[in-house]
């Protein structure tokens, strides 16, 4: 069968991307939920949603940096770097104690430290991690902001 060119219109283009946005965002959130939850309630067989969540993040990232694309209601800085690593390492932070405390009830002392260890070292991780992605995706946009445009005359 011979490929065609898109045959959609503007409208009907757009609202394609808004569908596959939605359904990329569903799978991902759908996915980390999954994952959360077979890992508290100890279930150890999740290496295939793990590789799938895996797959779809390392593709949003890289095509966001190569796209010099951060978020569409942020811009890269060290506040909402803070503010980001700060949500997402009590979120694991919470989910680490709460895993330790199912995984052992009677030493939830150790639950407590595991949680709090694990949110301070995330806290680090993140704060580096969205500190060099920032700079990377500044970057990639000050190069496509740079080349100009080709035209078709």
């Amino acid at each position: 069968m011979k490929k065609t060119n898109n045959v959609l219109d503007e409208r009907q283009e757009a609202d394609l991307l808004k569908i596959e946005r939605s359904g990329c965002w569903l799978a991902f959130w759908g996915l980390l939920i999954a994952i959360v939850v077979q890992t508290v309630i100890g279930t150890t067989d999740i290496i295939g949603e793990w590789i799938v969540f895996m797959c779809l993040c390392l593709y949003m990232v890289v095509e966001c940096l190569r796209k010099g694309i951060w978020a569409r209601s942020f811009k890269p800085s060290a506040g909402s770097n803070l503010m980001f690593s700060v949500i997402g390492a009590v979120a694991f932070g919470i989910v680490t104690a709460i895993t330790a405390y199912f995984r052992k009830p009677e030493a939830w002392r150790v639950a407590i430290m595991c949680g709090v260890f694990a949110c301070v070292l995330l806290f680090i991780v993140l704060f580096i991690t969205l500190s060099i992605a920032g700079s990377a995706v500044k970057k990639q946009e000050e190069k496509l902001n740079a080349e100009p445009e080709n035209e078709d005359k």
